[in-house]
């Protein structure tokens, strides 16, 4: 589904419409608000006959004296329905007829004060849904300082408003791709125009990217196409979670599997056997903690039936013993489904909180679509929504980046010098060979819920399991970390160079 936002900056001229009309056919669009239009309810029904008969549309007329807010939509492909409207703003409910999901929209063009535009942060409230839902257009207001290049700076009065309005209701800005300041007079540049979601968006489970165009000839507002696809799961690497640490057959499955013989370095034998143990660490997940809220929904079911035969036949000492088993068992996934969550999402609050199966999944959701990134703009200049494509962008700019030489100004010692200097009764220190006790007690003072290193292995995975794979780590850090040379006579100790 496509759909398109933009501030059209006035609407009666006939090459404006035709240009207009033309990108919402070349575009494919589903669903299309163009803003500022400032056409009377003649002139927009005089347009809809001559160049979009088959298209429908609503306008906020009623509310303003021309249509400030246009939305067409092609009935072919979607459902409509007008929910509210008002003077900034035309609330409708969407279903796409070929996907058959519902979604909220709601179309924004906010007024130019900040007092006249405190009506449409009521409007938002009052619309507020726990539904998916997308707002989006031209806000006339900025969110953050950043937004906002040249010009006076921006103040906390001029966002106080918008941004008590966001927190309220949950909204957060979708990636996007493109301009970064979506309005310009040529001299000053803005963020006027965003695409908003709240908390709920993510059960739709669809892939939602924007991006701003340029302005083009017309307007200087820039036009937002939101796209929303069926999301496409990747490869998904491994990541160690830490519920797994506390399985009663974790340290039988490391044990029993890490001394596979293999042959080479030290570094290399921990790498392989970490690699190799994925396997079965990925088997232990799949026998025990695989779709962990569907397991706890169903231990709790079980302890609710159980527990109503057990009120009708309270001395059954076999219903007493199987309903202490049931208890524990389901604290324990209890447990195991909180820190599932709590490592997932990284949320603090989460730490000393019960679940609450909304927040959590809102907040993964959120997370998902805000580290994953849906298109990108090639070296040719065009944009590119392949995941391939975007992949071999990041390759072929670090390759670049570190592949390129430049000049390296040698250091001057003179300067050097003439700063502070380590004195020569601490070198012994810092150079002396580090112990196995050293590196257990550098690997313990890592925080559990600190993020996994390249290899998917968190801290507490290390702890856990230090008594099988202590040594082989020890072996392999002892080997692989540099030899440092102590500094001659009279060298500072930035002089220390590996072998």
């Amino acid at each position: 589904m496509i759909i398109y936002s933009w501030n059209i900056r006035g609407l009666n001229n006939p090459l404006k419409q035709h240009e207009v009309v033309s990108l919402m056919k070349k575009r494919k669009m589903d669903v299309c608000g163009l803003l500022e239009t400032k056409l009377s309810p003649s002139r927009v029904a005089c347009m809809h006959r001559l160049r979009l008969r088959h298209w429908q549309y609503y306008t906020n007329v009623d509310a303003a004296n021309t249509a400030r807010i246009l939305v067409f939509w092609n009935p072919a492909t979607v459902k409509v329905d007008l929910i509210a409207s008002s003077a900034q703003g035309l609330h409708i409910s969407v279903r796409s007829l070929i996907s058959q999901y519902n979604f909220l929209i709601s179309f924004v063009y906010g007024f130019n004060t900040i007092s006249a535009r405190r009506a449409l942060w009521e409007d938002l409230r009052r619309w507020n849904s726990s539904s998916p839902w997308m707002i989006l257009g031209d806000f006339n207001s900025v969110l953050y300082p950043s937004d906002k290049h040249n010009g006076g700076a921006v103040t906390p009065y001029e966002t106080s408003d918008f941004r008590d309005c966001c927190s309220d209701l949950g909204l957060h800005d979708v990636n996007y791709s493109g301009c970064q300041f979506s309005w310009t007079n040529g001299s000053v540049w803005c963020k006027l125009d965003r695409v908003l979601v709240n908390p709920s968006w993510p059960s739709l489970q669809r892939l939602t990217r924007v991006h701003f165009g340029n302005p083009g000839a017309f307007t200087d507002h820039s036009a937002a196409e939101v796209r929303i696809d069926l999301a496409v799961q990747g490869r998904q690497n491994f990541k160690f979670l830490n519920m797994w640490a506390s399985h009663a057959s974790f340290s039988e499955v490391v044990s029993s599997h890490w001394s596979s013989p293999i042959y080479g370095t030290p570094m290399f034998i921990l790498c392989r056997r970490l690699k190799l143990l994925k396997g079965h660490l990925k088997e232990l997940n799949r026998l025990h903690y695989s779709h962990i809220s569907e397991r706890v929904m169903r231990l709790e079911s079980e302890l609710d039936l159980h527990q109503s035969l057990l009120q009708q036949d309270m001395d059954n000492q076999s219903l007493l013993a199987h309903d202490m088993i049931l208890r524990s068992k389901l604290s324990s996934i209890k447990l195991a489904e909180k820190q599932f969550f709590s490592q997932k999402i990284k949320c603090n609050f989460l730490k000393h909180s019960d679940k609450g199966s909304k927040f959590f999944h809102a907040l993964l959701g959120q997370n998902h679509q805000r580290n994953f990134i849906p298109a990108i703009m090639c070296n040719h200049g065009s944009l590119s929504t392949s995941l391939q494509e975007v992949d071999n962008e990041f390759v072929s700019f670090y390759q670049n980046l570190l592949g390129s030489s430049k000049t390296i100004v040698p250091l001057d010692s003179a300067v050097i010098h003439s700063g502070p200097c380590l004195p020569a009764n601490s070198h012994g220190f810092l150079l002396a060979p580090f112990s196995q006790e050293d590196i257990r007690m550098a690997v313990f003072s890592i925080g559990n819920d600190k993020a996994p290193g390249l290899d998917g292995y968190s801290s507490l995975f290390y702890k856990q399991a230090w008594d099988v794979i202590g040594g082989d780590v020890c072996a392999a850090m002892q080997d692989f970390f540099p030899f440092w040379q102590a500094p001659k006579a009279g060298e500072p100790f930035y002089n220390c160079a590996g072998p």
